[in-house]
């Protein structure tokens, strides 16, 4: 991955026709538009970020910060970005962000079937402590992930 082709900022109202195909392409129960553009806007502790590669935005990905926690709203890449450490990279600014904003651990769900996400994040320092049965809209499990320590994140 050559990452001087990739660009990560701060998300808007602007990239919401761009994140709303993003999310129909790559969850299971997407949100709606409206539900994206409340969670991307209407919250200062919610902050999202694009990714762009060449002009085009590749990913997207959410943190909400309260007090010393901070929790994973979202991280989607696109398909075809897939398996490139584009998600790698992006776990890593979101524990900068989240860091940075004072959170001393960060939290997530995920898919119980999403093996390739759950080897990312325990590749990070994630530990299951959890679990949501039928938590999905198809009665999928979520697993809960906890990484306590994000003191030692590397700038």
């Amino acid at each position: 991955m050559n990452t001087e082709q990739i660009v990560i900022r701060r998300a808007n109202a602007h990239d919401l026709p761009e994140i709303y195909a993003l999310e129909q392409e790559c969850f299971i129960s997407p949100w709606t538009a409206e539900l994206l553009l409340l969670d991307i806007c209407a919250s200062e502790q919610n902050l999202y970020y694009v990714m762009e590669k060449e002009g085009r935005i590749i990913g997207f990905a959410g943190i909400n910060v309260v007090l010393d926690e901070a929790h994973i709203r979202k991280i989607c890449i696109a398909p075809d970005m897939r398996q490139h450490g584009y998600g790698s990279l992006f776990l890593r600014e979101l524990e900068k962000q989240a860091h940075s904003r004072g959170a001393e651990g960060l939290t997530l769900e995920v898919r119980s079937s999403n093996k390739a996400a759950i080897t990312m994040y325990e590749h990070f320092g994630f530990r299951q402590e959890g679990l949501r049965k039928k938590y999905y809209d198809n009665k999928e499990d979520a697993l809960i992930m906890w990484k306590h320590d994000i003191a030692g994140i590397q700038e």
